[in-house]
């Protein structure tokens, strides 16, 4: 047999062909290697290594020979109703399946940041009549003056030859063309934090400072692994590529719908702004990550890159696009663009900044240094790795208490439950631990077993079980230790830390008491702590209105010293001793 095909059904109930070619063997690829490469979305969180249970299929006619990792996640009733992982099973003839809807279309991540007064003073606006005549408009802009202009400055300069009469302006940022518009239109800048799990967006307006729009939407890269490592360990098995074009594709899409909803011209937006995490900001410019995740993990460049909209993506857009600069390998242009954004590196007192996420980067000031580094915490905090773990979708558990011996619970948006996310992980463990149903250990105390919360519309039962218990041990542990050991690091206790800025849509989602009660939030510093939401999206704003960002993030990556952890002896000690919970 040379081709075998593979119909999916649809959510919506239509059907998709895959043809598949290759004898017998589906040309030595997984079912979800197949899938993606047809365009399905499919969470992967894991990589494809059988370990998450998320790429879940149902069979509906065919063979697929369940793998033992189907019958590890999957009752046997299940099995038989032709529930299988795609990651680990290769159609060896003509299958008919369905895929599960994806609820991550509906991700409801943190877009949210206390703008304040933010000052713009990025451009200077100068008004002139239009004159058609023989001196071009590219003089006339110039004040008669000769001069090379950049293909994009020539581009926003031929807007004039559109205009019938009147005024026009043009905005400058520091000499350059940012924007020619008739009479005062509005100039917009993009801001965009592309996060591991998810993708922000905002649209400013770049004189009065006001965010017209915010978006965010699920990370599409999540289909190749939750966490940087997974996604390093795909880009170098050929999926380089295929992350590059998924991430660009969002954000063209997004600025597409930025504008779109807010009725603005894409000769209105004068530059984008992008942070995120060194990795993916690797993967975003399609650049190697071969030597990101082994020793020395030399980055291929954490300087700010400059280039044109249509370098990197598709669309109407023609504006300058600036990628911010990093740190170090793993404390990326995230958490510069989160210091730029809370200027805490100008305190005069010592000030702890944690960005709580799939990597737990943290910064401490003190006595005019900053000192960042970051721990390894894994996905549990956004669902990842847990049996049940789904992202801030409607219908995610979100909160969890116990009371009169069971679980009660409530949803994002009030849907029937479809699985939990990772502030709910937090109340579960902290519920469990206050009512003896696990122990210090994070053992499943004498005779529980797993802990029932709810059933999907469809039946099934979503449990909490004891694997999920050390998956959060883990990120926990990673997160308080790393805090523990860059405090002592500096001498300093946690009496002395003024304030504890807490960053990111998990940290934003969750409740403290629970926090604290498990020990990922210290008690003496539960009442110092300061909620500042995506800071990494409030910074790149911040970038795109003021005049002198660059410079200034610039100094903050000089002022920023790398403190290894892996190194740190009392790391690892303290990893072993806050694996339990207080």
């Amino acid at each position: 047999m040379d081709e075998i095909l593979i119909t999916v059904i649809t959510e919506d109930g239509g059907e998709k062909l895959v043809p598949v070619r290759g004898a017998g063997d589906s040309g030595g690829k997984s079912l979800l290697e197949i899938l993606q490469g047809a365009g399905a979305y499919i969470p992967a969180i894991c990589g494809g290594r059988g370990t998450c249970g998320k790429c879940r299929v149902r069979l509906i006619s065919g063979e697929l020979e369940p793998s033992a990792a189907c019958r590890a996640y999957f009752s046997p009733a299940e099995i038989e109703a032709g529930f299988r992982l795609a990651c680990s099973v290769r159609p060896a003839g003509p299958v008919s399946l369905a895929i599960p809807k994806d609820a991550e279309k509906e991700f409801r991540a943190v877009d949210s940041f206390d703008a304040g007064n933010q000052r713009a003073n990025a451009l200077e606006r100068e008004d002139f009549p239009l004159k058609k005549q023989a001196l071009s408009f590219a003089r006339q802009v110039a004040g008669g003056r000769k001069g090379a202009l950049s293909l994009d400055e020539l581009g926003r300069i031929a807007v004039l030859a559109e205009t019938e009469g009147g005024s026009v302006s043009v905005c400058r940022e520091r000499g350059r063309i940012a924007a020619v518009t008739r009479g005062k239109e509005p100039v917009y800048g993009i801001a965009v934090d592309i996060g591991t799990t998810t993708l922000a967006m905002a649209l400013a307006d770049l004189e009065s400072g006001e965010i017209k729009q915010r978006l965010s939407v699920v990370n599409k890269q999540r289909e190749f692994g939750a966490d940087v490592i997974s996604r390093m360990e795909r880009a170098g098995k050929g999926d380089l590529a295929k992350m590059s074009g998924a991430v660009r594709a969002q954000i063209a899409a997004g600025a597409e719908t930025l504008c779109r909803d807010q009725g603005v011209s894409g000769k209105a937006v004068a530059k984008i702004a992008i942070a995120g995490n060194t990795t993916m900001l690797h993967l975003l410019l399609n650049l190697s990550c071969a030597t990101l995740g082994v020793v020395p993990f030399t980055p291929v460049t954490l300087d700010f890159v400059r280039c044109s909209y249509r370098e990197l993506f598709e669309g109407d857009l023609s504006c300058p696009v600036a990628i911010l600069p990093g740190i170090s390998t793993y404390v990326g242009a995230d958490i510069s663009a989160g210091l730029f954004f809370t200027e805490l590196h100008k305190s005069a007192d010592p000030v702890f900044f944690m960005d709580i996420g799939t990597n737990g980067e943290m910064a401490l000031v003190k006595d005019g240094k900053l000192l960042c580094t970051a721990t390894a915490a894994g996905p549990a905090f956004e669902g990842g790795n847990i049996l049940w773990g789904t992202g801030s979708v409607p219908g995610a558990i979100s909160q969890a208490s116990y009371r009169n011996g069971r679980f009660e619970i409530k949803t994002i948006g009030d849907k029937p439950p479809t699985g939990i996310c990772g502030s709910a992980v937090i109340d579960i463990v902290y519920h469990g631990l206050r009512n003896g149903l696990i122990e210090d250990s994070g053992k499943f105390a004498a005779g529980i077993g797993d802990l029932a919360l709810a059933k999907t519309p469809a039946g099934e039962d979503i449990k909490f079980i004891q694997k999920d218990v050390r998956e959060l041990q883990l990120a926990k542990s990673a997160i308080r230790s790393g805090m523990e050991a860059l405090l002592r690091h500096t001498g300093t206790d946690y009496g002395a830390v003024k304030t504890l800025y807490i960053a990111g849509g998990f940290g934003y989602n969750m409740n403290f008491e629970s926090g604290a009660g498990i020990g990922l939030i210290p008690q003496e510093l539960k009442p110092r702590v300061s909620l500042i939401g995506n800071s990494a999206l409030g910074g790149t704003v911040k970038y795109l209105l003021d005049r002198d960002a660059g410079e200034k993030i610039e100094e903050i990556v000089e002022q920023s010293q790398e403190y290894s952890l892996p190194e740190d002896k009392y790391f690892n000690q303290i990893f072993i001793e806050n694996v339990e919970f207080e």
